[in-house]
């Protein structure tokens, strides 16, 4: 089925999601139990891992490259492999790791880019907030490249804005929380650190 929908798209690429997996999700059942036995897995991240390395490697001799949030890149055997793409989400902690692993990645912590979160702490600010507030200001304070792991610099390719609309249904919703930030966020993908800031892109979106 991977390989289907992979064909579908002239990218090259298929994501293969892998994020959120429930902490006991396989522990009572036979055939995973056993799998992990065989294979001499233990915890649920050595199994996500080995299973999505299976899948990339599968997906890897027909010309696809994987891509994946960084769950995958967990586990005793070393995660997904396979030149996976990892997306760092929950911080950039993860995405550090990953690239010290030899993985490029995509910047896109929570804090940061996540479009969905509220601006503000204002009760009739709409947006939710279990990763921050994030003003315009914080999609532009913060560097892909963590000041203190410089050496991964190659190895950041990119950087993503995201919005998940489980509770905005309707344009006007959706519109103010994506403008002025996707600016902030769009800034991060091409210019050097502290070029804009908050200010300089709030006279910007005014002048249109």
């Amino acid at each position: 089925l991977a390989a289907e929908v992979a064909s579908l798209f002239p990218f090259g690429v298929l994501h293969l999601g892998g994020d959120e997996l429930a902490p006991k999700i396989w522990d009572y059942s036979p055939a995973a139990s056993a799998l992990k036995a065989r294979e001499g897995l233990e915890t649920r991240d050595d199994l996500q891992g080995w299973t999505m390395a299976h899948l990339a490697a599968d997906l890897a001799t027909r010309g696809v490259r994987v891509a994946s949030w960084e769950e995958a890149s967990r586990g005793c055997q070393g995660g997904i492999g396979h030149d996976a793409l990892i997306f760092s989400w929950t911080g950039q902690g993860a995405g550090v790791e990953a690239a010290r692993m030899g993985h490029d990645v995509v910047m896109c912590p929570a804090q940061h880019t996540y479009l969905d979160m509220a601006h503000t702490g204002d009760r009739d600010d709409w947006g939710a907030n279990w990763a921050a507030f994030i003003a315009l200001e914080d999609t532009v304070n913060w560097s892909p490249v963590p000041v203190d792991a410089p050496d991964i610099a190659e190895r950041v390719v990119g950087v993503q804005g995201t919005f998940w609309c489980e509770f905005t249904c309707v344009d006007t919703e959706m519109e103010p929380m994506l403008a002025p930030r996707i600016l902030g966020v769009a800034c991060k993908g091409w210019e050097v650190d502290g070029q804009t800031d908050g200010a300089r892109l709030r006279a910007l979106a005014g002048a249109y």
